[in-house]
């Protein structure tokens, strides 16, 4: 059984009048973009965590801008809306986003605007460990990512911060607690091989936390449905990204790919023979 959510996808291409030199990460000017956006239309959020956007990209480069938005030039970024229950819908993020975008006359012209409705199939949160016993290689490629645990940073792909993240957000859009899921799934998934790199990213001026981007791949073994529930998680996360400060643009999930074992596994585990990838 899954759960269907909403979740609002924009894609925005734009040029600035001015040369705006970035002090900071790309996704925060980003992100301020989105928040300020809203706040134009009449949507003042008292809190984070309802949506995320990505860093800022020169037109046909795959590497974030540094240094300055040249004027002129067209960059783009990607916001994800998820909103939550009694505080704002997706929807209305959305829209409150394309209306008050189009307010940046003095800084910025919109070349292009556009929003797709991705909707999304959730793990049931009751989902229980049944099912013959399977496990796979997981494959993700992050974005530049770091995690919270009680207020300490954490800058490596840790498989449980990965899980709860997602989970949270999960938890925000739907009104629906994921967290009891995270705690079955957390032990599902193991860190198999870090090929993530480590760098420090400036997000503001007095803060320049430790990340890791890169590919990781992550063991997995459990119960057919609880690996059914992980792999939808792991997808929702491709919009949900993980960690701290999505809103910054960091956290991005770029890929999650299913494979075999490349271990010999004992019995009763069984490969896991369908692969899958998504992006």
């Amino acid at each position: 059984m899954t759960i269907e959510t909403i979740f609002y996808v924009a894609h925005v291409v734009f040029r600035p009048l001015r040369r705006v030199r970035l002090t900071a990460w790309s996704g925060v000017y980003a992100g301020r973009t989105v928040y300020e956006s809203l706040n134009r239309a009449g949507i003042v959020l008292d809190k984070g965590g309802l949506f995320r956007v990505s860093p800022i990209y020169p037109q046909g480069s795959t590497a974030p801008v540094g240094g300055y938005l040249a004027p002129g030039e067209p960059y783009w970024f990607r916001a994800v809306f998820w909103g939550s229950p009694g505080i704002a819908t997706a929807q209305q993020l959305a829209t409150g986003f394309m209306a008050g975008l189009g307010l940046w006359t003095q800084e910025l012209q919109v070349e292009e605007l556009r929003i797709e409705e991705k909707r999304l199939k959730l793990p049931h949160p009751d989902t229980q460990g049944e099912g013959e016993p399977i496990a796979a290689l997981i494959e993700v490629r992050h974005g530049p990512t770091f995690y919270r645990f009680h207020g300490a940073v954490v800058a490596y792909p840790s498989p449980w911060r990965l899980v709860a993240s997602i989970a949270r957000r999960l938890s925000t859009a739907t009104g629906i607690d994921y967290r009891p899921l995270a705690r079955r799934l957390q032990p599902c998934l193991e860190l198999a091989v870090d090929r993530t790199r480590r760098i420090r990213i400036r997000i503001s001026h007095g803060a320049e936390p430790p990340v890791f981007h890169g590919q990781a791949a992550y063991h997995a073994a459990c119960p057919r449905a609880l690996a059914e529930a992980l792999h939808q998680l792991l997808e929702a996360g491709l919009y949900t990204g993980a960690g701290a400060s999505p809103g910054l643009g960091l956290g991005e999930i770029h890929q999650v790919k299913i494979e075999k074992p490349r271990h010999r596994i004992p019995p009763p585990l069984e490969p896991w023979i369908e692969e899958k990838e998504s992006n």
